[in-house]
C-alpha cells in the first residue's frame, strides 16, 4: 500500500515536508530546553515510547483484522443475496 511519489501532488508533498520540518524544529527546541530532564528520565521516556509504538502496532493489527472480517461478511451477504429467489410472483 505504498504511495508512489508521482501520485502525490507536489503542493501536498511540499506542505508535508514543511510540517515535518516545523515539527522537528519544535522537538529540537524542547529537547534543548529540557535537556536535563530528558537525560535524568531517559529510561522512563524510552519505555513510554516503546509502549506507545506497541499500542500503535496493536491498533493497526486490530484494524486489519476487523477490515478482513468485514470483507468476509460482505462476501457472505453477497453470496446469500445471489442465491435468494426473485421476489416477483411467477
Amino acid at each position: 500500500m505504498a504511495i508512489a511519489l508521482q501520485a502525490v501532488p507536489s503542493r501536498a508533498l511540499q506542505l508535508a515536508l514543511l510540517d515535518a520540518l516545523i515539527a522537528g524544529a519544535g522537538l529540537g527546541y524542547l529537547a534543548h530546553q529540557y535537556r536535563e530532564a530528558l537525560v535524568a528520565n531517559s529510561a522512563a521516556i524510552g519505555l513510554g515510547l516503546l509502549l506507545l509504538f506497541a499500542l500503535g502496532y496493536g491498533i493497526r493489527a486490530a484494524a486489519r483484522v476487523l477490515l478482513r472480517a468485514g470483507s468476509r461478511v460482505d462476501a457472505i451477504f453477497a453470496e446469500e443475496l445471489r442465491d435468494k429467489p426473485s421476489p416477483r410472483p411467477r
